[in-house]
């Protein structure tokens, strides 16, 4: 039977199948009749992932969009058919490929019809259910057996639980979360409290149980696996979704977790993902790294193939058209990048299928896949000398949500121009300040823990910005002013993207003009996409990504 887990190789979590360390760089779609399996399988890759529906239901609640296919559960016998279909369609063109299926447990419009006192005002399931809870625990039960019993066993490596809207875990109520079993719940955890009297507390407690059942069933799903598969999900949208109603902000609870293996996220859709500018992090990545957790990046990115999937006004915007072919190859850099210098994971996310048919991008994608397998065996540190921190349970009583918009939102445009590369933690983890030369803490309102991160800084002598409503308008010039000043090493003269570790350099220029690169260790750099010598000094338009290898000891390969 096949295994799977994370483990720390070279102080970097890693993906391991079977004994063997690969490269996380995986291929789905949503509408699986319009795969793309044979051209990225050509390509060399070997994961694959694909949506699974326990319920037929919406998969976007706010913009009406229905799941894409019938559910399992949807009758009254499971029918796995479509699941073992889907599995084939990619193993007949990948034989060996391994399987990580996205299951959705949301439940059926019948079952929410059925149980109006397990669902929210909005008729939705309510999150604090314990009668859906249980209900979906079988039906995973009955998912995990059947696929053990079936004779692609070995070729499943692992299950993504996910739920919610669009099944991130995001609010189904738009008018927050509501329902018979939220207020019983929230009255056995905090007696004599109110959620009127305290909307804070109320925030709170609906990411602490949402968070509890995404850990009930990632240990329910790694107990029927006998431990043998990772198992993770979406969550922890600190940086991209911090205001109050949100419940993403009980992402320390997951990663103390010993059932949750992976995290993952889309990356950030801010500035709708335009070229000269970095496309952050919605999650506090370096602490997922720091609990010894995989991360995952969705690169659901846009390209000059990609097209709304129906005609609704939700998906007929800008965010849902990418650029011309050359740019867009410049942003699959840009967001594979992440994924190699970083050391984490991530998958392309052909959403509707065919955003990728384009021989340019198959063949960029090969050599990203190529240069990700190589990291594996290189040393993969991270090199920034910044960590920026923000404290997730604030922002469940963030003063307001300009507050949390701006501070901890909007700032990252800034912090992405730095021209210097940053690690994104949660306050929980400020034990980790004191490996960097420089801190920078997101203040929207006062907590024990930015209090408590102040001393520590002081303490060490740690150069401390702290970011607060005030002064969140900072530019990118300041900000390397204040680097400076903290002896933080600056790579790039002027406002660029910049990730660094041991082995690889990436570049992404935020303007047009000369840029002249600083190596601290006088490294030599190898331009990875053209196989060519790199010129630390250069000249370029705005938007344009470099991915390089550096050989410190000055020997070229």
């Amino acid at each position: 039977m096949v295994t799977s887990q994370v483990e720390i190789l070279n102080g970097i979590p890693r993906l391991v199948i079977n004994g063997k360390p690969v490269p996380p760089l995986a291929y789905m779609t949503y509408l699986t009749h319009r795969a793309c399996y044979a051209d990225f399988a050509a390509s060399g890759y070997r994961l694959f992932s694909f949506p699974v529906f326990f319920g037929f239901n919406r998969l976007n609640q706010h913009s009406g969009l229905d799941v894409f296919k019938k559910g399992i559960f949807d009758g009254s016998d499971p029918d796995y058919s479509v699941f073992d279909r889907d599995v084939e369609a990619i193993l007949s063109n990948c034989p060996d490929a391994f399987i990580f299926p996205r299951v959705n447990v949301n439940p059926s419009e019948y079952y929410e019809r059925e149980n109006p006192e397990e669902c929210c005002s909005c008729g939705r399931i309510c999150i604090a259910s314990d009668k859906w809870a249980s209900d979906v625990k079988a039906q995973l039960t009955g998912l995990v057996r059947h696929v053990e019993s079936s004779p692609y066993a070995h070729r499943i490596a692992g299950y993504q639980i996910a739920g919610g809207n669009t099944e991130e875990w995001l609010p189904l109520e738009p008018q927050g979360l509501s329902g018979r079993r939220a207020y019983e719940k929230f009255a056995e955890y905090y007696p004599g409290k109110s959620p009127e009297e305290d909307p804070a507390l109320f925030h709170r407690f609906y990411s602490l149980i949402t968070a509890e059942l995404v850990c009930g069933l990632a240990a329910h799903v790694k107990t029927l696996t006998r431990r043998r598969l990772v198992v993770g999900s979406f969550y922890g949208y600190t940086f991209e979704c911090p205001h109050p109603p949100f419940p993403h902000h009980a992402l320390r609870q997951m990663l103390s977790s010993p059932d949750i293996d992976f995290i993952c996220s889309p990356i950030s859709y801010s500035n709708l993902r335009a070229p000269g500018r970095d496309h952050p992090y919605m999650v506090p990545f370096a602490s997922v790294r720091h609990h010894g957790k995989l991360y995952f990046t969705e690169n659901d990115t846009r390209t000059h193939l990609s097209r709304p999937v129906n005609s609704m006004p939700h998906y007929n915007g800008p965010i849902w058209y990418g650029p011309d072919s050359e740019t867009t190859e410049q942003i699959m850099l840009l967001h594979a990048a992440k994924d190699i210098v970083n050391a984490h994971g991530g998958w392309w996310f052909d959403m509707w299928g065919g955003w990728y048919s384009h021989q340019p991008y198959m063949k960029l994608a090969e050599k990203l896949l190529a240069t990700a397998k190589e990291s594996l065996d290189l040393p993969c540190k991270s090199l920034a000398q910044i960590a920026v921190f923000a404290d997730e349970e604030v922002l469940c009583r963030a003063d307001s949500s300009a507050n949390a918009g701006e501070v901890v939102f909007g700032i990252r445009e800034a912090i992405g121009k730095l021209g210097a590369p940053v690690d994104y933690y949660l306050t929980g983890d400020m034990e980790a300040a004191t490996g960097y030369s420089a801190v920078i803490s997101l203040i929207p309102t006062e907590s024990q823990n930015s209090e408590m991160l102040k001393d520590l800084c002081r303490e060490k002598n740690i150069p401390l910005l702290e970011i607060r409503r005030e002064n969140s308008g900072i530019t990118p010039d300041e900000l390397r002013a204040f680097a400076r000043n903290a002896n933080v090493h600056i790579w790039c003269d002027r406002d660029c993207v910049v990730y660094a570790n041991e082995s690889f350099l990436f570049l992404h220029t935020a303007g047009e003009g000369i840029f002249t690169v600083t190596d601290p260790e006088g490294a030599e750099l190898w331009d990875v996409i053209s196989d060519r010598p790199f010129s630390a000094r250069f000249t370029s338009k705005a938007g344009r990504s470099c991915l390089l290898r550096r050989y410190p000891n000055k020997v070229t390969k």
